[in-house]
């Protein structure tokens, strides 16, 4: 009787997974029988575009080929409808919403899922061969020549075009104006240091950027009205030898001003300017420096402070240099809504000059707004949240921001399988910045090309977690912030204060407690004395380009000074010989970590983007271990997607609560290492795809009896990498994006008989047990 149940049961799986095979097999054919069926939506008498290829003629070995051809392709219009997996995935959907006669969801996958089909009869082969040719011309490529050939089948057109080429020509020399006035010299002097090199391929973008180069200089010394279109390159490619001379000389209708010298006059700032003001309405001044003069009909702020972020000076020579960053820190104080520079010429002790009239219009000086938000965290805790603060922009005259901030969230854990845990928190702080550096000597005017700031913060924080503990936290800090460039950013902060104290303590905890006051004061009931050093590079704040970079380094320093001092004045210690502040043991550390990020653009809305993280943290002198709050952990929505948050290492380390993602204490470490690789690509202009592959651990520094097998060793710590794996839907409106990843484990840390484990997504237990969901607000990288 078992047994004829038994056999029932197994004939009663294989028929399920017979028939949700047949399923996806049904579904599988539909999706690629809809990429044939696009041209039945044609006319009789039109042909569907599938693209263009590049093909090329060649006597002799030509380098650079394959980029020759991603430059010619990128000038080829129009564009064929976008493929997937060789399929027409949005072209499909246009068809298949037919005419829809509403607003409804035919409408929506027609007009905004959907695109139309690129038809043959849009190709304009001729002009199409033009743009070809003139790249080619532009590229050093003089003599290529360019014929086309039309393929159709079955209602399908492309085009392929066949370049013939000879090896590009080249410049041999560039000639400088021999010019005798002021000008046409230091224009030869900037050649010196020219773009243009002897044997280097022609380019047409190399004499563009060489004009671009000479007018920045020229910018900087004076000649304000000089333009990168008064500079004209001629080419003489009759010199033989596959050689281009280059002769440099000036436009003949150059106007008289842009061969000149300007420096500055008078410098007016206005410093409530209204577009209604009429002529006479300001009269009283205030002249902090020579040739300065501010009007300020309200008297809403210091001169001096206007002075400070104005780098004109009477007499000195135009420098666009100077212009830009008069601009960016006028702009950077906050304080006004629009800033407008107008230079008019004059004279000054008979030398050619520019007056100078700066309208300054304020913005609100107190604000008081409310936000109400949405926040997803890498623990899988998620809920709402309400910041409210008020601010003073300029709050003592001198640009200064005073901002008062309170905050409050409910947070509660989302991830299936996890039971049940919530946590709320609480925040108020208050900071004041101040536009400029506070600090007792004197540095380069000219150092920071954005406006450096000086603030000070002091902040409260309570956070009680159900599932674990409640903290309180206090924070004292006083920050210098600086951009070196429009990409760098610096930002130290010389005095960093934290007191930290640990409530209530769960049930799920108190057992990890128990080990003694030590271990309890060593990790939550802290005071941190030290400096912090933050440092980001991001060059995608630069114009686009194909590659781009992310960096952050970060340096956390405590308890140095004030354990020399205590032990120079011989302070008093507690029974484990430790010093203590305010009844919290003082902690003494170094932490070091580094985000490196690299960005590749790979064309058709498709990109790469890889993270590596590095971490080491090492306590000493009056510490035997890290704050827990300093300390490393790893996983979750932006971390290793195919583990829970907490739930890895450190190293072999295996803890039974971290399997069901549940919070386990111990689950940090001092050393951190993590790398990931996304491909992302798009599947409408809003929806978006990604493949994603995700590795790393943490490990302690030295031997802990509570996490075995969790101390880094440099013979092993590469075997005891994690790899997770997924796939992704974001939904990016721009102003916010919406992260749905998927993920599952590929390695484990720990020893399981095989380094890889198995993927079996149709098996339900498989699912339940790997498959790891993760909502995410914003790209993880």
């Amino acid at each position: 009787m078992k047994k004829t149940k038994l056999k029932q049961q197994i004939m009663d799986l294989k028929n399920t997974f017979h028939k949700k095979r047949i399923f996806w097999m049904l579904l599988l054919v539909a999706i690629l029988a809809s990429g044939c069926s696009n041209v039945k939506y044609l006319g009789e008498n039109e042909d569907l575009y599938t693209g263009s290829r590049i093909r090329f003629e060649k006597e002799e070995p030509i380098p650079g080929l394959s980029k020759l051809e991603s430059e010619l392709e990128s000038v080829m219009r129009p564009q064929p409808n976008a493929t997937f997996l060789g399929m027409r995935p949005r072209l499909f959907l246009y068809n298949l919403a037919g005419e829809p006669t509403g607003k409804g969801l035919r409408h929506l996958m027609k007009n905004r899922f959907g695109r139309p089909p690129v038809l043959f009869e849009d190709v304009s082969i001729p002009r199409t061969t033009r743009l070809l040719e003139n790249r080619l011309q532009n590229l050093g490529y003089f003599d290529a020549r360019v014929v086309s050939e039309v393929n159709r089948k079955k209602q399908k057109a492309s085009v392929d075009y066949t370049v013939s080429l000879r090896p590009p020509y080249t410049f041999s020399e560039l000639h400088p104006t021999s010019g005798q006035d002021s000008l046409r010299q230091r224009i030869d002097q900037a050649l010196e240091a020219s773009l243009v090199k002897p044997g280097a391929q022609y380019r047409l973008e190399t004499l563009k950027n060489e004009r671009e180069r000479i007018a920045e200089i020229l910018k900087r010394e004076g000649y304000y009205f000089f333009h990168p279109d008064h500079i004209l390159f001629q080419a003489d490619t009759t010199v033989g030898d596959r050689g281009v001379e280059v002769f440099t000389t000036l436009k003949a209708d150059m106007p008289p001003q842009a061969a000149q010298a300007y420096r500055f006059g008078h410098i007016r700032v206005f410093a409530d300017y209204l577009a209604t003001d009429v002529a006479g309405a300001y009269t009283d001044s205030i002249m902090p420096q020579p040739g300065l003069f501010v009007f300020d009909k309200q008297d809403q702020f210091k001169a001096s402070t206007l002075a400070n972020a104005i780098f004109f000076r009477q007499g000195e020579l135009y420098n666009i240099e100077n212009h830009d960053r008069t601009l960016n820190h006028l702009l950077g104080l906050g304080v006004f809504k629009f800033v407008n520079i107008r230079f008019e010429e004059s004279t000054l002790n008979d030398l050619p000059s520019l007056d100078v009239n700066i309208m300054l219009t304020p913005v609100e000086k107190k604000t008081l707004s409310a936000e109400l938000k949405g926040v997803t965290k890498s623990n899988n805790f998620a809920g709402p949240g309400l910041d409210v603060s008020f601010s003073n922009r300029n709050a003592l005259g001198g640009a200064e921001q005073l901002r008062f901030s309170t905050s409050v969230a409910y947070e509660a854990l989302i991830a299936r399988n996890l039971g049940p845990a919530s946590s709320i928190e609480t925040g108020l702080s208050a900071e004041l910045i101040y536009p400029r550096f506070i600090i007792p000597f004197k540095i380069s005017r000219k150092a920071p090309i954005l406006l450096p700031k000086t603030s000070f913060l002091l902040g409260f924080n309570y956070l009680n977690r159900s599932d674990a503990f409640s903290l309180s936290s206090i924070r004292l800090q006083y920050s210098y912030s600086w951009n070196q460039h429009i990409a760098t950013n610096h930002r130290l902060s010389p005095v960093v204060l934290n007191w930290f104290d640990l409530g209530k303590v769960s049930e799920n905890l108190s057992g990890e407690l128990l080990a003694g006051d030590l271990f309890r004061r060593g990790l939550f009931e802290q005071f941190i004395a030290g400096s912090e050093y933050s440092y980001t590079y991001n060059s995608q704040l630069k114009e686009k380009r194909r590659n781009d970079f992310y960096i952050n380094m970060n340096l956390d320093v405590a308890g140095n000074l004030a354990y020399g001092l205590f032990s120079l004045f011989g302070a008093p210690t507690n029974e484990e010989g430790n010093f203590q502040v305010l009844g919290q043991g003082l902690s003494q550390y170094s932490k070091a970590d580094f985000d490196l990020r690299f960005y590749r653009q790979l064309g058709g809305g498709q990109r790469l983007a890889t993270r590596l993280i590095a971490g080491l943290g090492v306590p000493y002198g009056n510490s035997q271990t890290l704050p827990y709050l300093k300390q490393f952990n790893i996983g979750g929505s932006n971390s290793i997607r195919a583990f829970h948050p907490r739930s890895l290492g450190p190293g072999t380390y295996q803890s039974p609560d971290s399997l069901q993602g549940r919070f386990n204490i111990h689950q940090t470490g001092e050393v951190k290492l993590e790398s990931s690789i996304e491909y992302r690509f798009d599947i409408t202009r809003i929806f978006k795809g990604a493949f994603f592959v995700d590795a790393g651990n943490i490990w302690r520094l030295h031997e802990d009896e509570k996490t075995p097998g969790g101390e880094f060793r440099w013979d092993s710590f590469y075997k005891q990498i994690a790899i997770g794996a997924g796939t992704g839907l974001r939904i990016d409106a721009s102003i916010f994006v919406l992260r749905f990843d998927f993920a599952f484990p590929l390695a484990l840390p720990w020893d399981t008989g095989s380094f890889f484990q198995p993927i079996e997504p149709f098996k339900k237990d498989w699912r339940r047990q790997n498959l790891i969901f993760n909502l995410g607000i914003g790209y993880p990288f």
